[in-house]
């Protein structure tokens, strides 16, 4: 396909982490059939297919949406970065689920817990190095795209950096459940619960604003003609959907299950 072509060629780093996560994905997702350890009562293997299908689509949508970044040399160590704490998160998380552990929120093992607490600290890393990128695109004097996607790009990001030090709060109450434990009735494969509040409902769709947003943005700028309705259009789509984020984390504080 050429977006994939487009992808390797923009960042090749990137673009291979993300062929290597989908490729883990797709082996854990057949590994699955067979597996018969569980954590919290479910299929041990779903939490890895997530988390590799997760940073899959992160991967490949930094690749294409950093070219923009006129400073391809920080573009280039931020990419080596996100490379090494990806491996390791999802490393921690297909070896914990192997051995039928808990890789987050883990205070019943030794080993659990210091995986966890370096996962941590690599993921802030990571987040405080994305939002310095970020803001570098957003000062910039100058853009190769039209101002509605370039607009969305920034939104995207910033949302993602936000909601990704989100996720953080979760570490803090070590929990991402609120009004009850962790586990029992969730969604299917999601896991997100059907019983209580779930932050990670909020934090799901938060970090997705760095496709969804931009992709807004990419489509509204090649319809609209107007630069002015594209930039309008790009501005209440974002409000809409940090309402309906915003809206999320409020039930999930009431305890209140998003389904």
């Amino acid at each position: 396909m050429k977006l994939i072509e487009e992808i390797f060629s923009r960042n090749r780093p990137l673009a291979i982490l993300g062929s290597f996560l989908l490729g883990l994905a797709i082996c854990l997702g057949l590994y699955a059939m067979i597996n018969t350890v569980e954590v919290l009562g479910i299929n041990s293997m779903i939490k890895p297919i997530k988390f590799a299908l997760s940073t899959w689509v992160y991967a490949w949508t930094m690749a294409y949406l950093l070219f923009y970044v006129n400073n391809q040399n920080r573009v280039k160590w931020y990419s080596i970065l996100a490379t090494i704490v990806m491996l390791y998160e999802n490393g921690v998380i297909t070896i914990q689920a192997f051995r039928g552990k808990f890789s987050h929120f883990n205070q019943t093992e030794l080993l659990g817990g210091i995986l966890y607490v370096l996962m941590g600290i690599m993921i802030v890393w990571l987040t405080t190095a994305t939002l310095i990128i970020s803001v570098r695109f957003i000062l910039q004097k100058s853009y190769s795209i039209n101002k509605a996607f370039a607009l969305s790009i920034k939104i995207g990001l910033l949302f993602f950096v936000i909601f990704s030090f989100f996720g953080g709060y979760m570490s803090v109450i070590n929990s991402h459940n609120i009004g009850g434990k962790i586990g029992e009735a969730g969604l299917p494969l999601l896991n997100w619960s059907t019983l209580f509040g779930d932050l990670r409902v909020a934090h799901f769709f938060g970090i997705h604003s760095l496709q969804i947003i931009p992709l807004l943005g990419y489509f509204t700028s090649k319809r609209i003609t107007s630069e002015k309705k594209a930039l309008s259009i790009v501005w209440i789509g974002s409000i809409v959907y940090l309402a309906f984020i915003c809206f999320a984390i409020m039930q999930a504080l009431k305890g209140i299950a998003f389904i």
